[in-house]
């Protein structure tokens, strides 16, 4: 069925409204948050402000993700044949109608029957370097109605964020590694200064969520370059507000080491990027078909002439003009009239991907099939040999080829993750040429993240069992190897042209399914009449020469090992009509179903959707207090209720409970060693570093590990649901906050924080090891003592809570658990209530966060 479909649709539907849920969470906070924290009340810590953050951009992206259609991806190393492979399935059906357009009724400038993606679009200038410019070949369905007719290509733009991690992943990519590495000392140095030098009155939220997000991208590329964790930059951020010069300059630091070239670069492409954000469209501009060969021609040349095109047989640059329409940028093309100076450099830097609309009926039968049910994408291919640098990494970038190359390897890196991320990948085309696997490296990354992506971490590459894998190996430049030498092909040029796969993707060759099972799914492609012979020119020729190079690699050991059914893949690549091309077309039809897509897309929609309520819901407060107080108490009733339905499943129960809430080796750390970061400007930093642990703890860490475990063990189900224990932990900190709790929790953990001894090392171990077991010992009580908890106005009992009967029950029959159930049933409920207060005071913006979250509650 063609895209979208009826789960397709309400996948969007459930997307979009957790996009908007994000954005109005969001909004919320930039409009309360300030009043909130100025007036002391409930305030949103920064590490959830900025979770939220994190969560509204992962919420855009699935958002995005569900509104395009699975796809499968054409990629390698440059000069593989991409461009000809795309050539080869976009031939018309008919030579009197092009599948390129929206619509064949309309006239030019909309359609031209005799448009050709080889001889019209495709720049063919002798560039060593594809332009880093995703293409999309998709069908006009899919394409937003506010495109107009007469621009028939619309080119998606980047955003500022994405701006930001093409040119940090760039530098990271292309260029000398700076001997900075971001420890957090280092940030608050950067930040202090910048402060003094680009202060602003209050913080550039945009700004900010931009830094952060670039930021937390590098980190997981490059942690050794950036180890501060993303809420030391994220503290800074609002702790020193900086104006736009100060932000591009904490960019130009933090991502390309202060090149002032790059800085002068960023600052003009996202000057450009501001400039066509306009509407209410995703950016991105609108062009006419003359214009994309001037995108894709990384050579920048001024005129194009092509003597075999019908339709654009000369088009000069200076003829086109960056205009204004209907709320688009266009790029309009007005032959003959001259003086355009637009800066096509900084359009292509721009630029994100291009979407081409196809006619699914004018194609062949084999790639009309592959279109109608999905996206074809022409992912760009690097190689690693650079003109005017063999070898190393660039120390300069003065240049613009040398600015662009730095944009072009940026682009390729990110925008192949960011689509495996997105499942937008589903099926993937590797082409491989003899003596073209300069990028080894990057090519085997990038191939392990999209087997991770779309198999699994635990089945890439070892237990995929799929009988045609999603990973198709395509060999091009197949009559190069012989056509021209005297002698005829042998089977060692096969075993060495598939050696050297074999050694860059190393066990995906090797061990796919399964220890010492092989990868056969690779294929010999041909271009007849281009790269390749046809049959008119191999019978003038030496026809023997194909002969004995089809023998040869029936006879090669690796084609036998890594090509399932060689002698029928061989001969159909001979074929002029077809080059090897019908068998992949019908393998990625049978393998590339939007399912997988469907299915991660309602999983991470779920995830998103959950966290983002667990947050908001916290920073909701009840009005009226003995409702509050009475929820929390239901929360422990229940708890308590499940501990004790069956005394044979107590003890796993218990340990379940111990092994989620206890705190680990390591978690202690920022509490344990915050008095060396102790200074005069912030005070006695034990304080704030508790509240802070104590926050993740409940919000992160007890969710994760509670998850973890019941994943993993069925001793003790049925378990808790997940949102009833996160509950219980958000209500547990709550109790731990309280002034009278917090106060005897720090007071116990300072002398074990300002602990002084010779020995260093072994201050640290005792440190960490205390504080440990005092925290422990807070959340696992709950509280400072083992002492029963009666709400205000009981009696209060002076004995510590013993093993006999209370309320009815008989703790004796849970055995060695007796004493933990027992101190739980006496003083949890109240614990829990204590958390409310005795009294609420309605922190501004209450009625508004409940309204946004009403439509959520059950």
């Amino acid at each position: 069925m063609a895209f979208p479909d009826e789960r397709d649709r309400n996948l969007i539907r459930r997307a979009e409204q957790l996009e908007n849920l994000a954005n109005d969470l969001c909004e919320w906070l930039a409009e309360f948050n300030p009043k909130r924290r100025n007036a002391d009340l409930l305030f949103v810590p920064e590490e959830d402000e900025f979770e939220a953050l994190q969560l509204r951009r992962l919420a855009s992206n699935l958002s995005t993700s569900s509104k395009v259609p699975v796809a499968a991806a054409v990629y390698g190393a440059s000069q593989v044949g991409k461009s000809l492979f795309i050539g080869q399935v976009l031939k018309p059906h008919s030579e009197a109608y092009s599948p390129l357009g929206r619509d064949e009724q309309h006239g030019p400038p909309a359609y031209y029957k005799d448009l050709s993606f080889t001889a019209d679009l495709n720049p063919q200038c002798g560039s060593n370097e594809a332009t880093a410019l995703v293409t999309r070949f998709t069908t006009k369905d899919r394409v937003a109605a506010s495109v107009a007719p007469e621009y028939p290509v619309m080119v998606r733009a980047l955003t500022r964020a994405e701006w930001l991690r093409v040119l940090a992943r760039g530098f990271q990519v292309e260029c000398k590694t700076p001997l900075q590495t971001w420890q957090p000392n280092q940030l608050e140095e950067l930040f202090e200064k910048l402060a003094r030098q680009h202060a602003a009155p209050q913080v550039d939220r945009q700004w900010r969520m931009d830094l952060l997000d670039a930021y937390s991208y590098m980190r997981t590329v490059d942690p050794r370059g950036f180890p501060a964790p993303e809420a030391v930059l994220n503290g800074l951020l609002s702790r020193y507000a900086l104006s736009d010069d100060g932000c591009v300059a904490a960019a130009a630091r933090l991502f390309w080491d202060d090149w002032p070239s790059l800085t002068a670069l960023f600052s003009r492409i996202a000057g450009f990027l501001e400039r066509i954000a306009i509407g209410e469209h995703a950016p991105g501009i609108l062009s006419h078909w003359a214009g994309v060969r001037f995108l894709l021609d990384s050579q920048r040349a001024k005129v194009h002439e092509r003597q075999t095109s019908k339709v654009f047989p000369r088009v000069d640059w200076a003829d086109f003009h960056l205009t204004e329409r209907n709320g688009w940028y266009v790029l309009d093309y007005r032959p003959g009239t001259g003086g355009g100076n637009e800066d096509l450099a900084m359009i292509q830097a721009g630029m994100l991907e291009l979407v081409i609309p196809v006619l699914p009926h004018r194609l062949h039968d084999d790639w009309r099939k592959v279109i109608d049910q999905m996206d074809f994408i022409d992912i760009p291919g690097m190689r690693a040999v650079r003109a005017g640098i063999e070898r190393g990494k660039r120390e300069s970038a003065e240049t613009l080829d040398e600015q662009m190359e730095i944009v072009k390897r940026g682009k390729v890196s990110y925008l192949f993750e960011r689509y495996t991320d997105e499942l937008q990948i589903q099926t993937l085309l590797l082409l491989s040429r003899f003596g073209n696997l300069e990028v080894k490296a990057q090519m085997k990354y990038h191939v392990e993240k999209w087997g991770r992506a779309r198999y699994g971490e635990t089945v890439w590459p070892n237990r995929v069992c799929d009988e045609i894998p999603a990973l198709f190996i395509g060999l091009t430049g197949i009559d190069a190897e012989f056509r021209n030498h005297a002698d005829y092909a042998d089977s060692k040029l096969y075993d060495r042209r598939l050696g050297e796969l074999v050694d860059t993707l190393g066990a995906v060759m090797n061990d796919f399914g399964g220890k010492g099972q092989p990868f056969t799914n690779v294929y010999p492609i041909r271009y007849p009449g281009t790269w390749d012979t046809n049959e008119a020119q191999r019978q003038a020729s030496d026809p023997e020469k194909w002969v004995r190079a089809r023998q040869a690699f029936l006879e090669s050991e690796k084609v036998q090992r890594h090509v399932r059914f060689p002698d029928q893949r061989w001969d159909v690549a001979m074929r002029d009509d077809d080059g090897g091309l019908s068998l992949i077309a019908g393998g990625i039809r049978a393998v590339t179903t939007a399912d997988a897509k469907q299915d991660e897309l309602q999983r991470q929609i779920a995830e998103v959707r959950n966290r983002l309520l667990q947050l908001a819901r916290g920073w909701v407060v009840d009005p009226d207090i003995n409702v509050d107080r009475e929820k929390r108490m239901a929360v422990a009733r229940k708890i308590l209720d499940w501990i004790r339905e069956d005394e044979n499943a107590v003890y796993p129960r218990v340990y379940a409970l111990q092994e989620s809430l206890a705190t680990r080796e390591g978690d202690e750390i920022s509490v344990a060693d915050c008095a060396d970061l102790a200074s005069r400007r912030l005070g006695d930093p034990l304080p704030r570093q508790l509240r802070e642990f104590l926050h993740h703890w409940a919000t992160v860490d007890v969710p994760r590990r509670w998850e973890a475990y019941t994943a993993s063990h069925t001793d003790g189900s049925p378990w808790l649901e997940g949102g009833d224990l996160n509950t219980f932990a958000r209500f547990l900190r709550d109790y731990l906050l309280t002034d009278e709790v917090f106060d005897e929790l720090a007071s116990r953990l300072e002398p074990v924080v300002k602990l002084r001894t010779r020995d260093e090392a072994a201050r640290r171990r005792a440190r960490r090891k205390y504080v440990r077991i005092i925290v422990n010992d807070f959340i696992l009580n709950p509280g400072p003592s083992a002492a029963p908890l009666l709400a205000a106005g009981s009696a209060e009992e002076s004995k510590e809570g013993g093993e006999g009967k209370e309320g009815g029950d008989d703790f004796e029959r849970f055995g060695l658990m007796a004493s933990f159930v027992a101190r739980w049933a006496r003083r949890l409920p109240e614990a829990l209530a204590r958390g409310a207060g005795q009294h609420v005071h309605i922190p501004p913006g209450n009625e508004q966060l409940a309204k946004i979250l009403e439509p959520f509650e059950s």
